[in-house]
């Protein structure tokens, strides 16, 4: 349902359970699973959205590198046709000024933002347990079968500040089973460091470290495990434009519930509550209450 709002502003959304869960785990899953579904839901598309909409952007310059042309080249323009255009500051191969040339999307992997790491488009095998996703949620659009081969970093998993291994560890109490088949959740989450071989269609940030698993610069959507994760992921400059939702729950100490307040406050003043999601949404089990905003 929130994906269906889409409108280009952030959205912080806040799930508070009666007790420790690994509802987080599920969160992501879902998100993951509506990415399945959508066209252009894979990690070299939108690495050349991405410079599509900064294209379009006047307010700052934005510079790129390339594998193989030297220096750095600006982010110039988008034109009428679709084409992004960059200009070189300098190259070996421009005798009557900087080189200025096109990128598509066919070769945008080849460009990467100045000062962060090339893009990495995960290699490995398809999705070892498709005929899951197609059955988890009843009347959800099908899967595309491009995108069950295809590494995706739109989905960003924040885990718990005691660690990855304790993170997956929770997620693991949860099974999924198809007749005889018998699936735990993180190997339907496709983690890189989880599913090692895969492709991988969810990122793992790990908040005691403060690193993402694979950089990628196109994160849609953060879920984060614990109050601890989502005040982390709220500050964290890599994910200032993402949406979050933060699933918390109440089995905390007083002043770590405040903290939670306190920040839900700050926020008041950029965001407004997202009455168009909370609407929509059915009954929530009980126990379970959502505050949602959106930025004005």
């Amino acid at each position: 349902m929130w994906a269906d709002l889409e409108s280009g502003l952030r959205r912080i959304a806040i799930v508070s359970m009666p007790c420790e869960s690994p509802a987080a785990g599920l969160v992501a899953l879902g998100a993951m699973r509506r990415r399945l579904a959508l066209v252009d839901a894979n990690d070299s598309l939108s690495h050349f959205q991405r410079m599509e909409r900064l294209a379009d952007q006047r307010e700052c310059e934005t510079f790129l590198r390339h594998d193989t042309f030297r220096g750095r080249f600006r982010l110039e323009s988008k034109d009428p046709r679709g084409f992004v255009w960059v200009r070189g500051a300098h190259t070996a191969s421009a005798r009557n000024g900087p080189l200025r040339t096109v990128i598509f999307p066919s070769h945008a992997n080849e460009w990467r933002f100045d000062g962060e790491a090339p893009m990495q488009n995960i290699q490995g095998t398809g999705l070892p347990y498709a005929s899951f996703y197609g059955e988890m949620i009843q009347g959800a659009q099908a899967p595309m079968q491009s995108n069950l081969s295809k590494s995706d970093s739109g989905i960003c998993l924040a885990g718990r500040v005691s660690g990855e291994s304790v993170s997956k560890g929770i997620l693991d109490s949860i099974r999924f089973q198809i007749q005889d088949q018998v699936v735990a959740l993180p190997n339907l989450l496709t983690i890189q460091r989880w599913s090692p071989g895969t492709i991988s269609r969810v990122t793992f940030f790990n908040t005691r470290t403060g690193q993402i698993d694979r950089s990628t610069g196109c994160t849609r959507v953060v879920v984060t495990d614990g109050d601890g994760a989502f005040l982390k992921v709220i500050e964290a400059t890599e994910f200032r434009d993402s949406t979050i939702v933060g699933v918390v729950h109440r089995v905390l100490e007083r002043d770590r519930l405040e903290s939670i307040g306190v920040k839900i406050a700050e926020l008041a003043q950029w965001y407004a509550p997202d009455n168009d999601l909370l609407n929509q949404l059915p009954q929530a089990p009980g126990g379970i209450t959502i505050s949602a905003l959106k930025r004005r």
